[in-house]
């Protein structure tokens, strides 16, 4: 009797079967960065400062972005994409942002647990030199909280 052959979990093993090629090239058009988005990931592309997500009944992207939008007294505009022009199969969300808002969703991205991907001409841009905020050196344990 045929098989499908050893199975096995491990991922560079999986990878190389599949042929794929991680990080090799930069996404080409909006479903290559739907096909690369997954439960609290998200994408930034900043030749059209558009950031792209999907949600999940576990991870909502939307109402973090509503959370923010909120105290920013803005109203968020999110489109949604389709995998093919019939608009019949969902595909990632998308909006487009301001420096300031893209400033405030990345913080609370970070703070969230959200991984964030940018676009490769972001990936080559240099750091500023003096970085926005102030780090605090005080080191806060597990189930302490910060007092001023």
């Amino acid at each position: 009797m045929a098989g499908i052959g050893p199975v096995t979990t491990n991922l560079g093993d999986l990878i190389r079967r599949a042929g794929v090629r991680p990080g090799i090239s930069a996404p080409k058009n909006e479903l290559e960065i739907f096909c690369s988005l997954c439960v609290g990931r998200v994408y930034y592309r900043d030749e059209n400062r558009s950031l792209y997500f999907v949600d999940s009944p576990a991870l909502s992207i939307s109402d973090i972005i509503e959370q923010v939008f909120k105290g920013l007294e803005q109203s968020p505009v999110v489109r949604q994409l389709y995998m093919e022009q019939h608009k019949l199969f969902q595909a990632a969300l998308c909006i487009q942002l301001t420096e300031g808002q893209r400033k405030a969703l990345f913080a609370a991205f970070a703070l969230s647990g959200i991984h964030i991907k940018r676009s490769a001409k972001a990936e080559t841009t240099s750091l500023p030199e003096k970085p926005d905020i102030e780090v605090n050196p005080q080191q806060v344990t597990a189930g302490e909280s910060i007092s001023a």
